[in-house]
């Protein structure tokens, strides 16, 4: 496995990509931008693990981020207060620098 491609603190866009298999980016944080708030430990991903890949030795590894998001850049209209924020985690294949 390569180095990771992001850090603590970089802007991020998820990919606004379509899948035919489980997996566990939300399609609501497809094509929005967030920031990087935490690295989690490379595993494997989620479209692999869905069909039984789920060990380093069958499945693709990769890093695992935690972004988070403005609610009022997910949503339009949102009329919560400004500072709301939503956090996911999101592999390293979705992402792409802002």
């Amino acid at each position: 496995m390569s180095e990771r491609r992001f850090s603590i603190g970089d802007r991020v866009t998820v990919r606004d990509a379509t899948s035919l298999f489980h997996t566990r980016t939300q399609a609501f944080t497809r094509g929005k931008t967030g920031v990087v708030v935490e690295d989690r430990p490379p595993w494997v991903i989620p479209e692999d693990e869905a069909w039984g890949r789920d060990t380093e030795e069958t499945g693709r590894v990769e890093p695992f981020y935690v972004v988070r998001y403005r609610q009022r850049d997910q949503w339009p209209g949102y009329t919560g207060a400004d500072g709301d924020t939503l956090e996911t985690e999101v592999s390293e294949r979705w992402l792409e620098p802002a």
